[in-house]
């Protein structure tokens, strides 16, 4: 994966203590991650290095919003973003991730790239369903032309009388004959 330099917390040459970085994302940088799924957005990303004596962690805090698209009309619509993460770092002889919240860097990195993060952490984020959120007198914030012809086609299938697909009875049998 390339890296993003612009995105990189710097680890050596710190001393001991709270030391604070500040990073903003935009859609050039989710853009930056394939098959993202977010293209538009705005997080600004408070992140503290917290370091002491064989221990270091990285406390992550973002705020902001992200376009995202409606699950139910498939329309986009900005849905907001406040999480926040810690991430404990430990020095080794090769990098590798060791858990969910626990990274193992090399005793010689001079810095962190830490871009990989905050894009998970933004996604993280994210509900898994997403609606439009309900407008002030609690009327559905969806595309009411979708909406629509949800109602119709779910109209039609009533008028079928709910019964399962004829098509599918005959595998029934099949499968009924096998037992």
């Amino acid at each position: 994966m390339k890296r993003l330099e612009k995105y990189a917390v710097r680890i050596s040459g710190l001393g001991d203590g709270d030391h604070d970085f500040a990073f903003d994302m935009d859609g050039k940088f989710f853009s930056f991650f394939e098959h993202s799924g977010i293209e538009h957005g705005n997080i600004h990303a408070k992140v503290v290095l917290e370091k002491n004596k064989g221990v270091m962690a990285l406390h992550f805090h973002l705020t902001g919003e992200v376009e995202v698209e409606c699950d139910r009309c498939l329309g986009s619509f900005m849905n907001p973003v406040d999480t926040k993460h810690t991430i404990f770092l430990k020095t080794g002889d090769t990098p590798v991730e060791i858990g969910d919240n626990m990274i193992m860097i090399g005793r010689e990195e001079h810095e962190m790239d830490i871009s990989h993060l905050l894009y998970e952490f933004t996604v993280l984020a994210l509900p898994l369903q997403r609606i439009h959120p309900a407008g002030r007198e609690g009327t559905s914030g969806c595309d009411p032309e979708m909406i629509r012809k949800l109602d119709e086609y779910r109209s039609v299938n009533k008028k079928r009388g709910n019964s399962p697909d004829p098509r599918w009875d005959t595998l029934k049998d099949m499968i009924e004959k096998n037992r």
